[in-house]
């Protein structure tokens, strides 16, 4: 009996000394594996410190195999690192040629590139960043690098709007100017939104669902004292201009750089239209032929005020914002004023609202008689205006595609 039972017990003993040393093991073994965790970012803006903003890394292979990272800076900032994280898990610290975009326009904060070679011999998907190069500095949040390898084409056009904000609720000018896109040829459309109200969030909701639509969250004012205005004055008290528009430009130029063959930079309450042809694929096939080492096309803006009416198409009263097709008198565009872009993508390298910075090949101003920014917005001076209806070549096509929205999302009352 007593032989049994000591032999009992050192059974058990051997079980528990067994069991604690195997739950020694697992405890080590997830507490290693928590610590090599990595998170990945999923914000469209991070903060890596109050001076330095990343929103986002792309491979670059035009100018030999490197990383063009988007990001906005201070003008302060004079060092900093890509941490490229190889699959052998070895990380390699290469320091980042700063760019500082030249269109700051005098605020303290401004769109820059952060351009850093390619590692040898290092199989990377993500990396991080960092204002030191010392190894002893935690890193968990990294980025995954885009366009590695490039996708291929897979639109025509792509319009890159600009950021909403201020509650941004111009519902009915939004429906028209998507539909008008699709209309001329768009099958892709990136919006960058800061804020918006209810409605118009259920109308891009209705295009991202549709499946032509991507938006984008822009949370500049999370980060940043931004501005409605473009230009930084004595005593103004934000950091960066109107919302940090040329960083989501140039962040939607490098996201549909290997996607689109053509890109627009537009605001959503303008519309381009084709002089000659009657969408944009006839008039760029034109253009390509007579402009063949041409990469970005830019054409002047004609305003259309809304403080006037002179079109009896009046209809969609009960959804806010302005109908285009009433406004049909502009004002003279005498000088080249506040052109927009329509780009080959993988010849630009940064750039700004009205023009590009960096490119390869020529640019080109584009003529009245090839091109017409239609430009639908509140103006004060409002006389000696021309009486301008193209834009009404495209109402049997655009009306009840307009108007299907309409009854969809915001049905009239009864």
């Amino acid at each position: 009996m007593w032989t049994s039972s000591r032999h009992t017990l050192c059974t058990l003993s051997v079980f528990m000394s067994l069991a604690v040393i195997f739950y020694t093991y697992n405890v080590e073994i997830r507490q290693k594996m928590r610590s090599q965790v990595r998170h990945v970012a999923t914000d469209t803006i991070t903060a890596l410190d109050n001076r330095t903003f990343i929103i986002a890394p792309y491979y670059e292979p035009r100018l030999g195999q490197s990383v063009r990272v988007i990001a906005i800076l201070h003008v302060s900032v004079e060092e900093l690192y890509c941490i490229f994280h190889c699959s052998s898990s070895e990380k390699v610290y290469i320091r980042a040629e700063i760019d500082l975009h030249s269109d700051r326009f005098g605020f303290p904060y401004g769109t820059a590139d952060l351009l850093c070679a390619e590692p040898s011999g290092c199989n990377y998907t993500y990396m991080s960043f960092s204002s030191t190069n010392s190894t002893n500095t935690s890193q968990d949040l990294l980025f995954e690098v885009r366009n590695r390898p490039p996708p291929p084409i897979s639109s025509n056009f792509t319009v890159c709007l600009s950021t909403l904000y201020g509650n941004y609720n111009n519902v009915l000018q939004v429906i028209q100017s998507i539909e008008m896109y699709k209309i001329l040829g768009s099958s892709r459309i990136t919006v960058y939104n800061t804020n918006c109200s209810q409605d118009v969030n259920k109308v891009l909701r209705h295009y991202v669902d549709e499946g032509i639509l991507d938006m984008v969250p822009w949370p500049i004012d999370r980060h940043l004292q931004t501005s409605k205005n473009w230009m930084h004055y004595k005593g103004l008290p934000t950091e960066i201009g109107y919302f940090g528009q040329t960083a989501a430009l140039n962040d939607c130029l490098y996201r549909n750089m290997y996607k689109s063959k053509f890109v627009l930079l537009l605001d959503i309450d303008e519309i381009l239209l084709p002089v000659k042809d009657r969408d944009w694929s006839s008039m760029m096939e034109s253009l390509q032929k007579t402009h063949p080492n041409t990469s970005v096309f830019r054409f002047g803006s004609h305003v259309f005020p809304t403080a006037i009416r002179n079109s009896g198409l009046d209809m969609w009263s009960h959804v806010p914002g302005v109908n285009i097709l009433t406004h049909l008198l502009r004002r003279p565009n005498k000088n080249f004023t506040a052109p927009k872009m329509i780009v080959n993508p993988r010849d630009v390298f940064q750039t700004s609202i009205h023009h590009t910075l960096k490119y390869r090949r020529n640019a080109m101003i584009l003529g009245q008689d090839t091109t017409m920014l239609f430009h639908c917005k509140h103006l004060k001076n409002v006389s000696d205006l021309i009486a301008d209806d193209r834009i009404m070549r495209y109402n049997v096509s655009l009306v009840p595609n307009v108007d299907k929205v309409i009854h969809r999302l915001f049905p009239p009352p009864p």
